[in-house]
């Protein structure tokens, strides 16, 4: 029995003075750390990494990330697997100085009766572009009319950043940005928006499109079951046809599994290290302990951690004979980010040998 454990948000984005793992309790964390095999691959996008290790084939394209993402939403009905869509994500525009930056929404920001007001504007305004809906207050979709020629960019690539460098290219380019100018205005203006501003609370001025596609066939992934909290990532395992659950770490031992925990993920984005440390701490109540216990007992076999981030990924692989290995000393998360800050010394091969200066041998 194997576990493939996917964290994306682990590896803290910014260099920062005090190591923002610094001082938590993160024993387990530290044994796998010191006990496994670690390297650190160059930058790859995080829908790049979820494609391939589902099986979904990734050189037909761009990937159709709306489509599998709501494919994943367990609120919403099916829909044909010939539609096209696209996330329709509303965000806060705000100005800092010279530039026009990009707020995403919290799952609990927006109230569902003001998402319902809009979301009934957006479709009375601009119904010659499709249907708008809402899968949760912060998940939009847009189920197009015609397909579109039109390159976007995911919204977790924008966030914090001047619109300016992302807005959209290709054919129908000068359409979509048209269509965002109009939106902004419609969004402004609308009474949800204004009282949302009276009361001092961030308003929903704009939409970001992005993940346009149509479903495509997919591979049978290599393990036999997916856990996830994600839509896109249920998208991605209901596409392969693969059966998916929430996150349990128990029930994930009974089997081999692929899981993705995105608990840092958003902290990790917003630069929120207290949210950050503070799910830190349950993932390595919650799973690094009770893994780090299987491996010692024998009832894993082997684990993988993969943990994409802005610098790079951190793969780490464990065998349950790496338990007995006591010459490789725990390694804590604080020394390890602060060993790939600000970047890793490439080896042949692409990876990274993240092993501190004076830190054991992992042979």
């Amino acid at each position: 029995m194997q576990i493939h454990l996917v964290v994306p948000g682990l590896i803290w984005p910014a260099v920062s003075a005090l190591g923002p793992a610094s001082g938590l309790q993160l024993t387990s964390l530290a044994w796998l750390l010191g006990r496994g095999r670690r390297s650190f691959a160059p930058f790859e996008p995080l829908d790049a990494q979820l494609a391939r290790l589902m099986g979904y084939p990734a050189d037909a394209g761009a990937l159709p990330l709306a489509a599998l993402r709501r494919l994943g939403e367990p609120a919403l009905p099916a829909a044909a697997a010939d539609t096209d869509w696209l996330c329709a994500d509303p965000v806060n525009l705000s100005f800092a100085r010279e530039h026009l930056l990009l707020g995403e929404f919290p799952a609990d920001e927006l109230r569902p009766e003001e998402v319902a007001a809009l979301v009934a504007e957006l479709n009375d305004t601009f119904g010659d572009l499709g249907s708008f809906e809402a899968a949760t207050p912060n998940r939009w979709y847009l189920r197009l009319k015609a397909p579109t020629r039109t390159r976007f960019f995911p919204l977790h690539d924008v966030v914090g950043r001047p619109i300016r460098d992302f807005l959209p290219e290709g054919d129908d380019a000068r359409l979509w940005q048209r269509t965002m100018n109009e939106l902004q205005v419609v969004l402004h203006n609308h009474p949800v928006n204004q009282a949302r501003e009276a009361a001092g609370r961030r308003p929903a001025n704009s939409l970001w499109f992005w993940g346009a596609g149509t479903l495509r066939a997919a591979a049978q992934p290599g393990a036999s079951m997916v856990q996830t909290a994600d839509p896109l990532v249920r998208g991605f395992a209901l596409a392969a046809g693969t059966t998916v659950g929430a996150p349990d770490c128990a029930k994930a031992l009974e089997g081999d599994s692929l899981v993705v925990l995105e608990d840092l993920q958003l902290p990790a984005r917003h630069l929120d290290i207290d949210s950050w440390r503070k799910r830190l701490t349950m993932l390595e109540q919650d799973w690094f302990a009770p893994l780090a216990a299987a491996l010692r007992g024998k009832r894993l076999r082997a684990l993988k951690l993969t943990a994409p981030g802005d610098r790079g990924t951190l793969t780490l692989e464990l065998r349950a004979t790496d338990a007995w290995k006591f010459w490789r000393k725990p390694l804590s998360l604080d020394t390890l980010l602060k060993s790939i800050a600000p970047a890793a010394a490439a080896l042949p091969g692409g990876t990274a040998d993240l092993a501190p200066p004076h830190a054991p041998g992992t042979r």
